[in-house]
């Protein structure tokens, strides 16, 4: 391990140096929380946004629930669904829960301070509190974060687990990979790419043995003797209650977050299964097969590059182009400082460091690996690659602060361009933090912005409907033809709604077009229906006045003449192009 240097706080009598550091990494989380918290509520939903949130209020009001894969993992509608319980349903009530856990993330940092410096352990925290596409996402209702999250945790755990040789955090660690798996199907790959950088790191101690030895015999050296052998086996039965401990804990909270749920005494759920031990069984199996369905989905090569690419190496390429355009805009520090860091610690150092390589190997093949295995883009696959690279950065990060602290009194030259590299890095953070997190958050000139963000904000047009009385079944939201509606062709050729049999309501809406509207109307309780033409919204209007009537451009001059007393406003419903008019009726 190396040495930590100990500073002034540290000499003070009483004060751990790991204490003075835990209070650091702590005021480092503070500013990750403020500025996770800070206008959480002020963009408006995204598509994806608006789709969980819905579902999660369709289990508060209903109590039913079910894994739906293509939503991702179950873990935020059980806990938002306490959350809307508590605080109400809204934007900032909505992002909450990932907000606070992208703040306690910088935390993680304190597990590996048995294998960092002090300023280390500080640069990492430092990274995963401020950088850019970190914090957006943070601030964003989708699970990228979580389970990254959760899977770095996990694996800090694990190492603690190594440095003491105890159970209690291996433990710990098992849980945090269940919360990973329920939080979002690519925990998988996580584990994945565990995997490969332990080949990484074992076959480079095999290569480097740091003698004349040769890496077999390295090896060979190290394999159990016979006294180790009959340990283990006197104690085979703790360790074999240690790994069904571990089955039992994993396999508990996945099957807790995945059950499905349902209020009737009869149905197949949670709670039935586990106050009737003759329910318990199909509870079980009806969970395994909705995983294994949805897994199936995700892995089973389901994802179509469709029309926009002509093959999957067309697909590839666009998404790693777009994907390296967002880094050198919002994470070029980062990138930077932890290559330098990585290969400091393999070229540099007698005795390399396995976590930094380990980190660095796990975040690389993430940033070349991830765009292969989405099926849409988005920036949100860049998190996953950032938060373990965080470790080399933090190492690269201290490395410049030592070479300025050292050449402060001793060299000008280095002095002066290590201040140069520093300014940069906190220059190019607060342009990014300000114009890509705060005042930028739904323009498409912003790679972190995924297209079905809306450009505009409709809310204020969807705040009338708080002034509408919802006890009878008149509509409060009329959906007008064009693409927001589902439609069919009856017997007669005439076109006729098409609703969903089930799902997301107002089921006549299509959600491609139109989320997040649903999730705002759900969260004004307020009701919804549709109309094929301007003709029926004509009818409509006349028999149950909708507060909103919302249309495609192409029927605003004809609606126009039919809704007296309507105010209209055209919104885009995604970052460009998708524009839909908003007909407001005016209070009297």
């Amino acid at each position: 391990m190396s040495a930590v240097p100990r500073d002034v706080l540290a000499d003070l009598p009483g004060v751990d140096r790991f204490d003075t550091l835990s209070v650091q990494v702590g005021v480092i989380a503070v500013v990750a929380l403020l500025g996770r918290l800070v206008l959480l509520g002020g963009r408006i939903s995204h598509y994806d946004e608006g789709r969980v949130g819905w579902w999660t209020e369709h289990f508060l009001d209903t109590g039913q629930f079910e894994y739906r894969f293509i939503i991702h993992g179950p873990l935020v509608q059980h806990v938002n669904r306490v959350v809307f319980d508590v605080l109400g349903a809204n934007d900032f009530t909505l992002r909450l829960f990932v907000a606070l856990v992208g703040a306690a993330l910088p935390l993680a940092a304190l597990l590996f301070r048995e294998h960092l410096r002090h300023d280390e352990v500080l640069g990492v925290a430092a990274f995963l509190a401020v950088n850019p596409v970190l914090v957006y996402y943070s601030r964003f209702f989708r699970s990228s974060l979580l389970v990254a999250t959760f899977a770095f945790v996990a694996f800090g755990l694990f190492v603690r687990a190594i440095d003491h040789r105890s159970v209690r955090p291996a433990h710990l660690g098992v849980a945090f990979v269940a919360l990973a798996f329920a939080a979002k199907e690519n925990a998988v790959v996580y584990l994945l790419c565990w995997i490969g950088a332990t080949a990484l790191v074992v076959d480079h101690s095999l290569f480097r043995t740091g003698g004349d030895v040769a890496g077999v015999d390295w090896a060979l050296e190290r394999l159990p003797d016979g006294d180790t052998v009959e340990y283990v086996r006197d104690n085979v039965w703790r360790y074999v209650g240690h790994l069904l401990l571990g089955a039992v804990v994993f396999f508990g909270i996945a099957l807790y977050f995945y059950a499905p749920r349902s209020p009737s005494p009869g149905a197949v759920g949670f709670w039935q299964g586990l106050t009737n031990p003759a329910q318990f069984p199909e509870m079980v199996g009806r969970t395994i097969d909705d995983v294994v369905n949805g897994y199936g989905y995700w892995f089973g090569g389901s994802a179509d590059h469709g029309n926009r690419f002509d093959s999957v190496i067309d697909q590839y390429l666009s998404y790693l182009g777009q994907s390296l355009e967002t880094l050198s805009q919002y994470a070029l520090p980062l990138m930077v400082l932890s290559v330098a860091g990585f290969l400091a610690e393999r070229y540099t150092r007698a005795h390399p460091r396995m976590l930094v390589l380990f980190a660095g190997y796990w975040g690389y093949v993430s940033v070349l690996g991830y765009p292969l295995g989405t099926d849409i883009y988005g920036a949100w696959i860049l998190v996953n690659a950032l938060v373990p690279l965080s470790i080399p950065a933090g190492v690269g990060l201290a490395m410049v602060v030592r070479w300025t602290r050292d050449a402060l009194h001793a060299d000008a030259l280095r002095f002066g361009i290590s201040v140069f590299v520093l300014f940069l890095v906190v220059g190019q953070l607060a342009l990014a933090l300000g114009g890509g997190v705060y005042t930028n958050t739904t323009s498409d000139d912003n790679t972190l912005v995924q297209f079905a963000q809306p450009a505009d904000d409709f809310r204020p047009a969807m705040a009338a409907l708080d002034d509408t009385d919802t006890a009878d079944e008149s509509a409060d939201v009329l959906v007008v033809g064009g693409d927001y509606i589902r439609t069919r062709t009856d017997d007669a050729g005439n076109t006729v709604l098409n609703p969903r049999r089930a799902g997301i309501e107002p089921r006549c809406t299509s959600i491609g077009n139109t989320l997040p509207l649903q999730w705002y109307i759900e969260m004004h309780d307020a009701q919804g229906t549709c109309a094929v033409s301007a003709q029926n919204a004509t009818t409509i209007v006349a028999q149950q006045q909708p507060t909103v009537v919302i249309a495609p451009p192409t029927m605003q001059a004809e609606l126009a003449d039919e809704l007296d007393g309507y105010t209209a406003t055209t919104y885009r419903l995604r970052t460009s192009g998708n524009e839909a008019v908003f007909f407001v009726r005016v209070a009297n």
